[in-house]
């Protein structure tokens, strides 16, 4: 199994790093890089992941801000239409009070 760095492990906080693979959790190691990574912890995913992994995952994940969603949208070149972080949610907010 991978080792991931240890520098990656606060971004990954709420798991257990040990038992995390790279090709089987790819997304969720993807989407918390993405999302609460610095700039060395985005670099290393650049080198351990393809460039399809990270704009598939990018896309599809519906746990990426739209705040970081358009940043990646930048450094990716992926339109920001085509990110699902942008889409509207299927359910209505209910304001009850």
């Amino acid at each position: 199994m991978e080792i991931i760095p240890q520098f990656l492990h606060p971004f990954l906080w709420d798991t257990n790093v040990s038992s995390l693979s790279l090709t089987k959790h790819y997304t969720y190691i993807i989407e918390r890089i993405l999302e609460y990574g610095d700039q060395k912890a985005i670099e290393w995913m650049n080198s351990n992941f393809t460039k399809d992994q990270i704009t598939t995952t990018l896309s599809t994940s519906k746990k990426i801000s739209p705040k970081t969603g358009a940043l990646m949208s930048i450094m990716y070149n992926i339109p920001r239409e085509n990110l699902q972080c942008f889409r509207k949610p299927f359910t209505q907010k209910q304001n009850r009070f």
